[in-house]
């Protein structure tokens, strides 16, 4: 929640953010919500895994994983992640 005032700059920084973040993670979601809201839990639970894996042969992932295991060996927190939506 924003006041009225700062609405129109809240929005565009929210917009800004989703459209430069996991693009193709933010799909998964949304497909787990819609499956979850036709057939609950177990509707969602049903798609997970045909959801889900395809996300670990992205180019985002990949980048992931590699930056988290650079951070890791060499101590450190991992710097943050510019997303393609690959």
């Amino acid at each position: 929640m924003v006041p009225e005032v700062e609405l129109d700059e809240a929005s565009r920084k929210l917009v800004d953010k989703l459209a430069n973040g996991p693009t193709k993670a933010y799909a998964a979601a949304r497909t787990m919500l819609k499956a979850w809201s036709a057939g609950g839990v177990a509707g969602a639970d049903a798609m997970m895994l045909d959801v889900a894996i395809d996300l670990f042969q992205t180019e985002d992932a990949t980048k992931g994983r590699l930056n988290s295991a650079k951070a890791i060996e060499a101590g450190v927190q991992p710097s943050p992640l510019t997303f393609f939506g690959r």
